[in-house]
């Protein structure tokens, strides 16, 4: 249930680009490292990931709204040539004109505004610790300052440029600037990727095929297309107060929830039901906090961080509370119930799971179990299986943070998997495992290698991972970089200690 923008629209936005006049690109930059590229405008504030080796970079969105779709571009600074990636569909264009590509890489973009302005030296400056030269831009014949920029000679590239404007002043800025060596993958278009035209001039003559349309979305509950339905089942009993590595449960719980509703796409319709919020000794403490409808980011973390745990744990009647509001719907809906432990009013929440399983509502039904005990698990294990969904433990806020991406991105999952082994001695131990992701150092959660004698496993989108790993009795600590992983592919990693 990543966030999708259908491949019409992809190559649209690159063919609209076309009315933009003819460019030519400065070839520069020698300098290798990485840093955010941070732009702070009256039309939005944004967050990139800026790689740099010779005369290549790379720019990955992290933060911000569409005006910048998420799409990365590998650009040679020599010639223009940008291939823009479109991860979730595993397609890359190829575009020589670099003015097509604006829409998703702003640099270019800042470029042009320039492109009819006067350009003086005005001295240097020390900015981010790199000593800069200074340029003011003017348009012809008047005095007023329309733009600054600040090149450092040392990483022969910007650090910071400015466009002035009576509507409020637009800054592109790099900071946490990061310099040395850069992993050469991030500049080469990752294997299995098809190529898409992006039509209109100065598109590739070779260029295979064109977009794509879009699969077909479902049916939402309004009538209006949708890109899934989910329901979340939200444990606030009275036992979420309890810790866990010194944080309370329900507090871990919002943090990962807030994130994971963040990331969720805005077409995906979500309801959320919450119980024990209300009422100590209540076993009718259930309440449908949000009905299913479209998405709204912001009312639904409100309603997440609202909760105050206080009462039992009625999971049955939630989850019949939950049945009742989707039995109409014609298509699946996923149900995400998270609970710190089993059933306290009712006596058969698993059957009443396979009851309605066998009833007619569609629906699958995963569940995350959060610091239970063996017993609990036992009960919570059955309910997933019976609702045809999996059943994830989570002992620390880490892996409940690795389980809740994992469940919510499971129905369309087309990613590859990480596997990890720690060895002592030259036997396995189990020893405990954080996944970062490379663009922006995002946590993708933790687990323990050797845990019930497996490998820890994670499921990742493709992309560049690195790993810390940690023997929890001696606290030594081991990591490997740059770790590719590819969709429908595992990758193996085995770290000695």
């Amino acid at each position: 249930m990543k966030n999708k923008i259908s491949l019409k629209l992809f190559g649209g936005l690159l063919v609209a680009m076309a009315v933009f006049i003819c460019w030519a690109p400065v070839p520069v930059f020698s300098a290798e490292f990485s840093a955010d590229l941070v732009i702070t405008a009256p039309d939005g504030n944004y967050t990139f990931k800026l790689y740099v080796k010779d005369n290549m970079y790379r720019l990955e969105k992290v933060k911000g709204g569409m005006k910048f779709p998420p799409f990365p571009t590998i650009v040679n600074r020599d010639t223009g040539l940008t291939w823009g990636l479109n991860l979730q569909a595993r397609q890359y264009v190829e575009m020589k004109d670099i003015r097509q590509t604006m829409m998703m890489n702003p640099i270019p973009g800042w470029e042009m505004m320039r492109k009819d302005y006067k350009k003086k030296a005005v001295g240097s400056k020390t900015v981010s610790g790199y000593v800069c030269d200074k340029f003011v831009y003017h348009k012809p014949g008047k005095s007023k300052t329309e733009a600054a920029l600040w090149i450092s000679k040392k990483l022969d590239h910007f650090i910071k440029q400015i466009h002035y404007a009576t509507n409020g002043n637009a800054v592109m800025e790099l900071k946490n600037i990061s310099k040395g060596s850069v992993n050469e993958a991030l500049f080469k278009i990752p294997a299995g990727y098809s190529k898409m035209s992006a039509g209109g001039p100065g598109a590739s003559a070779g260029a295979a095929r064109a977009p794509q349309p879009a699969k077909k979305a479902k049916a939402s509950v309004s009538g209006s297309a949708s890109a899934g339905n989910v329901m979340f089942i939200l444990d606030a009993s009275g036992s979420m107060w309890g810790q866990v590595e010194g944080k309370a449960k329900i507090a871990i719980a919002k943090d990962v929830l807030v994130g994971l509703i963040k990331d969720l796409p805005d077409d995906l319709h979500v309801g959320l039901v919450a119980y024990g919020h209300r009422h100590k000794g209540d076993c009718n403490d259930v309440e449908e906090l949000i009905a299913l409808e479209p998405l709204n980011k912001q009312a639904m973390i409100t309603q997440v961080q609202k909760l105050n745990p206080k009462g039992k744990t009625p999971i049955s009647r939630s989850v019949r509370l939950t049945a009742e509001r989707i039995k109409h719907l014609e298509d699946e809906t996923t149900i995400i119930l998270v609970s710190d432990g089993k059933e306290t009013c009712d006596p058969d929440p698993c059957g009443l799971v396979k009851k309605l399983k066998a009833s007619g509502t569609k629906f699958v039904m995963h569940v995350i179990g959060f610091d239970v005990t063996e017993e609990e698990r036992g009960q919570l294990e059955c309910m997933a299986k019976a609702g045809g969904g999996t059943y994830y433990t989570a002992g620390n806020a880490g892996e409940f943070l690795a389980a809740a991406r994992e469940v919510v991105e499971a129905p369309t999952f087309t990613g590859g998997y990480l596997k990890i082994t720690s060895l002592k001695e030259g036997q396995p131990f189990e020893a405990r495992v954080d996944v970062y992701r490379h663009s922006d150092n995002k946590s993708m959660g933790s687990k323990n290698t050797w845990y019930r004698q497996k490998p820890a496993e994670f499921k990742l989108v493709p992309g560049i991972y690195y790993i810390k790993v940690y023997d929890r009795k001696t606290k030594e600590k081991k990591e490997i970089r740059d770790i590719e992983v590819l969709s429908g592919q595992t990758v193996e990693k085995t770290v000695a200690f």
